[in-house]
Order: structure tokens, then C-alpha cells, then sequence
């Protein structure tokens, strides 16, 4: 059975600002590559590989960024979001797209293992459900949706219940697989109060009805990566399962004998790192820099950034191009990061 996917890409990311000042959130780096680089490689993983994205918010720069996906081991499609009314609508912009064929539905911003993309693609093919809705697990679902599911299959979902109301664990993970019906129950759903059309909505419908939504539970991480806190913390989960040791180092980087890496840490191309302190969960990007005696602490360095000698960086992400003069710190908390060089 082939599947296609639809990605939901359109928003403006306000969460992540000052990051999305100069990108769309989807084109924010998380472990080295953009956000929707590891979604697209891992639909790939999973053999889906015709991808349809639905942009609006600065879509110019992933077009330009993605082009057609053969790079990522895909063919990609976009569609463009004019108006914002709801996920719903934006999923029947793809309509055309997704034609009579079942399609994984899943945004440009949640990021999962590529393990959770072939595990839910394996389990729709197995059991042939009406539907395939993924969770993850959470301490308290109240700033997502609860998920309550029986004998494996969707009993009912809560959107943004109270805190402290929930008997369930399982949060709406936000990655789905449906089948072409989908399009007419959208069509029949009524708007929101918000006055949108969406997903969730329909997904009730569907329980209304009862269709069979089989619950897809994720092992591992998951993330919105809603600001740039979170982007930082899923860098280091993503970079402790990409090698044995958690150190990734491209055969261009270029490191002093002297220098101390602490795992996680990622290491791009064309980088130069002096003898400093580097980690733990560090990403230092395409051609950066960083001096003698530095210390860097759970943060990213983007692109071309600089870090001079003896300088300190943590909790902090330092845009392209930025500098972080010797001897001087860009230090911010868990909490709230510091981004340099933010427009």
C-alpha cells in the first residue's frame, strides 16, 4: 500500500520568535538540519515519499530550500495557504493531491524518531483501521488534547482540557494516517467557535460515527519545538540516538588537540573549534567558529556564527553570521534562551 503525506507548514511560528523573524519555523535547525528535513527523511524511512506541503508564511524559503525532494529521498509538491481557516482547510487545499489515495497528515514543526513514521505506517497497513491517530505520553495533557484510548483503538479526545482534569496520559501527538473519506467529513464538519475548520473536529465526527482510530503510541522523543528553548533540549535528544557516543563530526571540521567535546554534540562542515569546551548538547553549524578557551553549554551556533576566544555560551542560540566577542557571554536560562544576532 503506498501513502502519501501532507504537511501543514503554513504558520508563522510566533512561539519561536526572534527565530522565525528571518525563517519560517519549519526551516529552524534542530540537531544541525532544518525541522522539516528530519519529518521529510523520516516519512522517506517509511517509504512515503510523494509529499504535498502547505505553505504560506515565508514558503518561498522552503521552496527554495526543499525544491522537488529528491535531495531528501522524496517528490514534493506545495500548495499555498492564502487565508488562515483552521488545519481543516488547509488539509483541502491538498485535495487535488491526495486524490483517492490514504495519506499520513502531520505538521512542519512536530518531530518524532523516524522509528514513529515506519511503526505507524506498519501498523495501518497491518490492521487496515479507518484511521491512525498518534500519542505521546505526558505527565498532564491540558496543553494539548486527551486522548483516552481503549483496547488500542480512540475512545474519545478532550481539546485543551483543565489542568488537573485528565485521567489519561496519551496527548494528541499530531501525526496521523487517514484515508481519502477524510476530505467529505471535512466538507460536512461544522466550523469551531474560532469560526475554523479543523482536523479535530472531524476526528470526533469520525468517533461519532463510529470509525475504528487506532491509537499509535510514540517511543521516544516528540516535540512541537514551539520556541527556542524546546529547540535547543530536541537537539540533544535527537543527537544522544544518532551515534554510538552522541558526537557527530563532519570529516570537514576542522578541531584543535586540545579541544574537549562533551556528548551530545553535532559538528558541522567547514567548522573550526579551537581548544574549548564543547557540550554537552551542542550544535555548531556549516562554518562557524569558535576560539581558544571558549565554553559552550547547551546551545546552537548557526551558520557562519563567530565565538571568540575564552568567550562563554549557553543557553543561547547565535544566529547566522553572529559574533559573540573574546571574552564576552551570551548566557540565557532554560527557561528563556538567549538568541544573538535576532533581527
Amino acid at each position: 500500500m503506498s501513502l502519501k503525506a501532507v504537511l501543514l507548514a503554513a504558520g508563522q511560528g510566533t512561539r519561536m520568535r526572534p527565530l522565525t523573524h528571518r525563517r519560517p519555523k519549519p526551516l529552524v535547525p534542530v540537531a544541525g538540519r532544518p525541522i522539516i528535513e528530519h519529518i521529510i527523511g523520516g516519512l522517506a524511512s517509511a517509504g512515503v515519499r510523494e509529499v504535498c506541503l502547505v505553505v504560506g508564511y515565508l514558503g518561498e524559503q522552503l521552496v527554495e530550500r526543499l525544491g522537488d525532494g529528491r535531495r531528501l529521498g522524496a517528490r514534493l509538491s506545495y500548495v499555498w495557504q492564502e487565508q488562515f481557516g483552521g488545519t481543516g482547510a488547509a488539509v483541502l487545499l491538498a485535495e487535488e493531491f491526495i486524490g483517492a489515495d490514504r495519506f499520513v497528515l502531520g505538521w512542519g514543526d512536530i518531530i518524532v524518531p523516524p522509528s514513529a513514521y515506519r511503526g505507524m505506517v506498519a501498523m495501518y497497513e497491518r490492521e487496515q483501521p479507518d484511521a491512525v491517530l498518534s500519542v505521546n505520553y505526558v505527565e498532564d495533557p491540558w496543553e494539548g488534547a486527551a486522548v483516552y484510548v481503549v483496547n488500542g483503538h480512540v475512545d474519545r479526545i478532550i481539546e485543551k482540557p483543565e489542568r488537573g482534569t485528565s485521567t489519561t496520559h496519551f496527548n494528541n501527538a499530531g501525526l496521523f494516517v487517514f484515508g481519502p473519506e477524510l476530505l467529505g467529513i471535512l466538507r460536512e464538519t461544522p466550523l469551531s467557535p474560532r469560526g475554523e475548520l479543523e482536523v479535530p473536529s472531524a476526528i470526533a465526527s469520525m468517533l461519532a460515527d463510529g470509525r475504528r482510530i487506532r491509537a499509535y503510541e510514540i517511543d521516544g522523543y516528540w516535540s512541537d519545538v514551539a520556541r527556542p528553548a524546546t529547540a535547543i533540549a530536541v537537539s540533544g535528544e535527537i543527537m544522544r540516538g544518532a551515534t554510538r557516543e552522541g558526537v557527530f563530526r563532519h570529516p570537514t571540521a576542522r578541531i584543535a588537540a586540545g579541544a574537549r567535546i562533551v556528548p551530545p554534540a553535532w559538528i558541522g562542515p567547514d567548522t573550526s573549534i579551537g581548544a574549548a569546551t564543547i557540550g554537552p548538547n551542542v550544535t555548531i553549524m556549516s562554518s562557524a567558529t569558535v576560539g581558544e578557551g571558549a565554553l559552550l553549554e547547551e546551545c546552537m551556533l548557526l551558520p557562519g556564527a563567530r565565538v571568540g576566544e575564552g568567550a562563554r555560551v549557553r543557553w543561547a542560540v547565535l544566529e547566522e553570521g553572529a559574533d559573540v566577542p573574546a571574552g564576552r557571554s551570551l548566557v540565557g536560562s532554560r527557561e528563556e534562551p538567549a538568541v544573538g544576532g535576532g533581527a
